[in-house]
């Protein structure tokens, strides 16, 4: 008799370091295992142990400062996170010295995890943070981050610092766990049939099939927990029904072989010693008053803002095996391409949102 298969779980897998972790600077053959198998199944990776929470409390009060403010200016859908009045991007304090904290920007446990999932050569693609903002009740779209060609293989992970318990009643993100297996751009909407790049939201059809066999659902951590999402896991932001902002802070990275953007991510000289400390980082390096003057403008019709960086699939030519500047000098061919007969158009497709 051939039993029914085991019911995949919709919450992240942990893994603990342990005090002879700790003291050896590094993970156990077993918790490695455990962290590639959990990325590779799940798409998404919890650790708990690898930060000091006191560092964490120390960026959210300065975070959260700086949040109400950036609330304030806000006066268009283009100013928030994926077009959705519920989440806006926000930069943390990387021009001051005393919040440079190294558990958080170059964590050491973080970065034996991303190299034994991306491969040994990775390099940082950029450090943000998000907000979800208090009393709303609006969520983001089903979607991937990747409007654009992105590959069929690990190519890109985030890390994710939540600076407070991450849970439902603050908006915690929803996560389609199991998603990022074997997905492509058929799943994604796209603008009209003839646009060069897919938008980030997925398809109602395929929503619809996940449901039957592994839905999406909003995750419940403790306050400490670090997480990293394989890029092309489907979530979608959350309202937050409390009374207060609930932030965190983003770091990426990316493989070797991944290109580095010709527009590149911005960040302040200050920080560039301990960012770079373990991996490049082919960053745009500015003055520390340049940068601030700067830092907070992450709305997408900020001509002069912080950008995430632009990807290949985004360029010039993409899909044409020409490259970034359309000469062919830096192609970008990936197996991933979607004939046009086979987009789905989004008939309510919102031009604030990423992917227009």
């Amino acid at each position: 008799m051939v039993s029914a298969p085991t019911k995949l779980p919709t919450q992240p897998g942990f893994i603990m370091l342990s005090p002879e972790e700790r003291e050896a600077g590094k993970w156990s053959r077993a918790n490695l295992q455990r962290g590639m198998e959990l990325l590779h199944r799940d798409g998404l990776l919890a650790m708990s142990n690898i930060v000091d929470k006191d560092h964490l409390v120390a960026l959210r009060e300065s975070m959260l400062e700086t949040a109400k403010e950036i609330r304030a200016d806000k006066t268009k859908l283009t100013d928030f996170n994926h077009g959705v009045a519920t989440n806006h991007l926000q930069s943390p304090p990387l021009n001051d010295p005393s919040l440079l904290y190294e558990d958080v920007f170059s964590n050491n446990f973080v970065h034996q995890i991303v190299r034994s999932y991306l491969g040994p050569d990775i390099q940082m693609a950029f450090i943000t943070a998000n907000t979800a903002l208090p009393n709303t009740k609006d969520r983001q779209p089903v979607h991937k981050d990747a409007p654009w060609a992105h590959p069929l293989a690990p190519y890109m992970l985030n890390t994710n610092f939540p600076l407070s318990d991450f849970t439902p009643e603050n908006g915690s993100t929803e996560f389609w766990l199991g998603s990022h297996l074997n997905t492509t751009n058929e799943e994604q909407l796209w603008r009209t049939s003839s646009s060069p790049t897919p938008t980030c939201d997925v398809t109602p059809a395929c929503i619809a099939e996940r449901l039957k066999t592994r839905p999406g659902e909003q995750i419940r951590v403790p306050f400490g927990t670090v997480l990293l999402r394989d890029m092309r896991t489907w979530h979608a932001g959350m309202p937050n029904s409390t009374d207060t902002e609930r932030i965190m802070i983003a770091v990426g990275y990316s493989s070797s072989w991944y290109p580095s953007p010709p527009q590149k991510f911005k960040a302040p000289l200050a920080a560039k010693e301990l960012l770079t400390k373990r991996t490049p980082a082919d960053f745009d390096w500015l003055p520390d008053a340049e940068w601030e003057k700067i830092s907070q403008r992450w709305g997408l019709d900020e001509k002069d803002g912080i950008f995430l960086p632009a990807s290949p699939g985004m360029a010039p030519g993409s899909g044409t095996g020409k490259g970034w500047d359309g000469t062919g000098a830096e192609p970008w061919d990936c197996l991933n391409v979607t004939a046009e007969q086979d987009k789905v158009v989004n008939p309510n497709f919102n031009t604030a949102a990423i992917g227009a």
